[in-house]
């Protein structure tokens, strides 16, 4: 029997067909998981519009904790498959607490201290401004 007898959907039996539909579905499925956990988090602690986290934690409103919680829970999900995958979305994820009325604080921490930099002598006399 030649190939010009056989369509295109002859040359792979339906199990196999399907079952190459449901993996690519899959894959598909996990990478988008993937995609959304890590621009997730950089949208909402590093945005690219310049926003703050407090501003878009004050837009969220009550609904803030819902989303937090969901967030936690795909990244539960992805990184008990593949940790790596979500590390660039889990190293921006900054301090937060709840409230009771579903929405969120952003925790700022407190800023190191600058040390004072006093000037070492330097042996030489200061300039008189007038000239003199």
């Amino acid at each position: 029997m030649s190939i010009l007898d056989n369509g295109p959907g002859n040359i792979v039996p339906p199990a196999t067909r399907v079952a190459n539909q449901l993996v690519n579905m899959t894959v598909r499925s996990y990478q988008q998981m993937v995609d959304t956990f890590n621009r997730g988090s950089i949208m909402f602690w590093q945005n690219p519009q310049g926003l703050s986290p407090d501003q878009i934690a004050e837009a969220l409103g009550t609904n803030a904790q819902e989303v937090f919680q969901l967030h936690y829970k795909l990244g539960q999900l992805i990184g008990s498959v593949k940790p790596e995958a979500i590390a660039e979305g889990f190293s921006v994820v900054g301090e937060f607490t709840y409230n009771e009325d579903g929405s969120v604080n952003i925790v700022h921490p407190e800023p190191e201290p600058t040390p004072e930099i006093t000037p070492e002598p330097s042996g030489e006399l200061p300039v008189d401004p007038s000239g003199v």
